[in-house]
């Protein structure tokens, strides 16, 4: 594309060009504000877009993955409704809340099933045994914004779905949920470290901060820290593999950092199992028999 071209002719000030699309989308303070919190928050950075060309660049694997390529598009999705309610006199919005609902709509769009095709193809909703000699390492966190503080989760099963251990760990003074879920990513393989695991799938409930952490865009992100010891123990592995589930699919992982206390700040299971995770796995390892 060589010259600019209309992209919407219904503006009062005259035609809306992919120009001026650019313009809203990454250029106007308001988008430079979004960018920088979708970057803080999720780890995504933009990939070099010109100005005349930039849909179609967009839409090029050679510009970035398909992860960041969907948070894009709906970021700037946010971006335009933004405008448009500013147009209409709200004045107020939140750009890092903004980036959050982005990132929410994004994995509630993945983990939808328009076609019995792409569910059954795709399971995200339940969770699914490893191959053989791999072990699954669930893990989830528990965070209370009012307090900063949360918990992390983490089980570990075989190819079997049997349990071989789980943990529990509380924190305090946590930045934001997003550190709280990497942190419980963490603790996941260190959990799998402890105990042997050379084959290893660490599966979460948190496509924005899976994303994060398979890129290298982890090492700015205010994760940084955690990033790089999750990619670190990573490597300590015959193979790994990272993998989403959606929240049904997770149950175990959640509600082993549902137990930390005050007087109980970190737990851990692997000979004697309470019943209560016993019947959950039960539950989750016969599901992905069906």
């Amino acid at each position: 594309m060589t010259e600019d071209t209309m992209a919407w002719n219904f503006e009062r000030n005259g035609l809306y060009s992919v120009r001026s699309a650019h313009r809203v989308a990454f250029v106007c303070s308001m988008a430079r504000s979004f960018w920088r919190a979708a970057k803080e928050i999720v780890g995504i950075k933009l990939p070099d877009l010109h100005p005349l060309s930039w849909t179609k660049d967009l839409l090029s694997e050679e510009s970035c993955s398909k992860e960041n390529t969907s948070l894009i598009i709906c970021g700037v999705w946010s971006l335009w409704s933004g405008r448009n309610a500013r147009k209409h006199g709200r004045e107020k919005w939140d750009q890092r809340a903004a980036v959050r609902h982005v990132a929410s709509m994004l994995e509630d769009m993945v983990c939808s099933e328009p076609t019995q095709e792409v569910s059954s193809s795709k399971p995200w909703r339940r969770w699914s045994r490893p191959p053989e000699e791999w072990l699954k390492v669930n893990t989830d966190d528990a965070y209370s914004e009012a307090s900063t503080s949360g918990a992390s989760g983490a089980v570990l099963r075989n190819s079997q779905g049997v349990v071989l251990a789980a943990a529990a760990h509380s924190y305090n003074n946590l930045a934001d949920v997003t550190m709280a879920e990497a942190l419980a990513a963490r603790d996941g393989l260190l959990l799998a470290t402890e105990h042997g695991a050379r084959r290893v799938i660490l599966e979460i409930d948190n496509l924005p901060l899976m994303s994060l952490l398979r890129s290298n865009d982890g090492i700015r992100s205010n994760i940084a820290g955690v990033w790089h010891e999750v990619r670190e123990l990573s490597r300590l592995f015959v193979a790994f593999e990272f993998s989403f589930v959606n929240r049904e699919g997770n149950e175990a992982a959640h509600m082993c950092a549902s137990m930390p206390s005050e007087t109980s700040p970190s737990l851990s299971w692997s000979c004697s199992l309470p019943v209560w995770l016993v019947e959950i796995a039960g539950k989750e390892c016969n599901a992905s028999y069906e």
